[in-house]
């Protein structure tokens, strides 16, 4: 009896044990840096935009790129471009087969970086909401505010004011 009881016990630890192995990161707050080092945007090219930051996107989930893409359709890019809005998706939890075969490829076709936390340590002290993007306003990348839109309208009202609307001929 005393055998199965530590058996039992045994196997009931060991799920906790790898859970316990990668402590939880803490969450970036106002006036601490955002520091986007090592990644890459769909095509390949490397993040040069660390100084030129002004307005962070943080898309994690599919609900928040919907609200994000939707949004995007309305400004010019150049400010993307540029450099002063950034837009980072966390596929951290995507299987790398999809992601390299089947989203990278789509995503290429999009007229702005999108830059890519493969891995999710550079997002994973970023604050999320499920379905949200994620705002944080940065000037000379530290953090000075944050926000979360759950709406098209609301992200373009807010980066409405970095970036100007698309304007056609």
């Amino acid at each position: 009896m005393k055998k199965i009881l530590s058996a039992f016990a045994l196997v009931a630890i060991l799920p906790m044990v790898g859970c316990a192995s990668k402590p939880a990161t803490p969450t970036l707050m106002m006036g601490e840096s955002v520091i986007l080092d090592g990644i890459e945007d769909q095509r390949g090219n490397r993040f040069e935009h660390q100084n030129s930051m002004q307005t962070l996107l943080v898309v994690d989930g599919m609900d928040a790129k919907n609200v994000a893409r939707e949004s995007l359709k309305s400004i010019d890019v150049s400010c993307m471009e540029a450099g002063k809005l950034v837009y980072l998706a966390d596929i951290s939890s995507m299987p790398s087969l999809i992601s390299n075969l089947i989203a990278i490829p789509k995503l290429r076709h999009y007229p702005y970086s999108i830059w890519l936390d493969r891995e999710g340590d550079v997002s994973e002290s970023l604050p999320v909401r499920d379905g949200k993007v994620t705002v944080i306003g940065v000037k000379h990348q530290v953090i000075e505010s944050v926000m979360f839109a759950g709406d098209a309208t609301t992200l373009s009202e807010h980066i409405g004011t970095l970036c100007p609307p698309v304007t056609t001929p």
